[in-house]
This record gives C-alpha cells, sequence and structure tokens, in this order.
C-alpha cells in the first residue's frame, strides 16, 4: 500500500495554540514571581519553559507561513496509533510507578517503547531500557537526591 502526500492545513494554527500557551504560561509564571537566576522565585521554571515553548512555536510558525503550500505537504499518512499507544503507555506509567517504583515501572515502560514503537529486537530493547533506567537513576537520585518511589523493590 503506498502512501500518499496530503496536504496540512493546520500547522499554522498549531503553532498559534502553543503561542498561546506559552503566552499564559508565562503570564501565570510572572504572576506568581520569576525573581532572578540568582534569587529564583517559584515561577521561574514555568516561565523558562514557557519561553521555550514559545520560541518553538514561533520557530514553527514561521516556517509555516514562510514555505507556504509548498512546504505543507506531509509525506505519509498521519501516525495515529503510535500517538495512542504511546500516550496510553504513558498513563499506565504514571500510575504504576508508585505502586512498582520508579526503577522497575521505569525499565518495563521503556522496554515497552522500544520493543512496539521502535521494533528492536529483545535483546537491544532490553539493553536500552536498562541503560535509560540506570542513567535516570543516576542523573534523578545519585547526583540530584531526588526521593523516587521505591514500590515493591526493597532497594
Amino acid at each position: 500500500m503506498k502512501k500518499g502526500k496530503r496536504t496540512s492545513r493546520s500547522n499554522p494554527y498549531v503553532a498559534l495554540f502553543f503561542l498561546g500557551l506559552a503566552v499564559y504560561i508565562c503570564q501565570q509564571s510572572m504572576g506568581i514571581g520569576v525573581g532572578s537566576l540568582r534569587k529564583p522565585g517559584p515561577g521561574l521554571l514555568s516561565f523558562g519553559a514557557g519561553a521555550g515553548i514559545g520560541l518553538l512555536a514561533l520557530v514553527f510558525l514561521c516556517g509555516t507561513l514562510w514555505k507556504g503550500k509548498a512546504g505543507s505537504e506531509v509525506e505519509g499518512g498521519g501516525h495515529t496509533a503510535t500517538v495512542v499507544v504511546i500516550s496510553f503507555s504513558l498513563f499506565i506509567y504514571t500510575i504504576t510507578v508508585s505502586w512498582l517504583g520508579f526503577i522497575m515501572a521505569t525499565l518495563l515502560f521503556v522496554l515497552f517503547l522500544f520493543r512496539t514503537v521502535e521494533s528492536e529486537t529483545w535483546w537491544r530493547s532490553t539493553t536500552k531500557a536498562v541503560l535509560v533506567t540506570l542513567g535516570n537513576y543516576l542523573v534523578f537520585v545519585v547526583w540530584l537526591g531526588v526521593k523516587l518511589p521505591k514500590g515493591i523493590l526493597p532497594w
């Protein structure tokens, strides 16, 4: 089955939506206090995230408008099934992380994504999942000192 080109007219609207969301996030962040880099306020992180979303939305909007009709053709169809699978698995991950614990839930979540979304072999999926979980554990628990759910595992 050959997938043809389809025209996507929603690109500028998506960019405008995220630009509006970014403005709202930044406005709300300033309301709770941004502070400064030397003495950050509670809204500094959300302000930075909103500014990042706004910058990316502006780049996307400019790219969409600059290319015009020639740049609005998208190869292939949509990836709705992949988005649904990833969203559902992320939902299940958030529910099970407190019960299974961070290590086990993250390992299973990443393993699932590598096996289903990326279609990796079991050996590669398992190796990558262990490395990703170990990396997350080292960054968040060892380096940053974040207390993550232990779940059913004793360690």
